[in-house]
């Protein structure tokens, strides 16, 4: 198994933007990633400019097959403006 925790940073007044953009998102990396376990968005309940994606992956290449994807890519070109800074990622082990 492969986890991952994505955390996006908003720009103010952008959150139901983005928030709209990760629903889509979510649905066609379910639709179309059998190689995806989870990919669930979740915005941070005290902090609505915080979106942090829960993702699970059989392996290492399923992950990067997403990353390689037109729509993540597509996601990740409107991410550019409507984000503070770069997607912060942290992998984990489970134990």
């Amino acid at each position: 198994m492969f986890t991952l925790l994505a955390t996006l940073k908003v720009k103010p007044g952008k959150e139901a933007e983005v928030t709209e953009i990760c629903t889509q998102l979510a649905e066609k990396v379910l639709s179309n990633e059998e190689n995806c376990l989870m990919y669930i968005p979740h915005v941070v309940m005290n902090d609505p400019t915080e979106i942090v994606f829960f993702e699970k992956y059989k392996d290492k290449e399923a992950f990067k097959a997403h990353g390689n994807s037109a729509y993540f890519q597509e996601a990740a070109k409107k991410f550019e403006d409507l984000l503070e800074g770069k997607i912060q990622v942290k992998f984990l082990e489970e134990v």
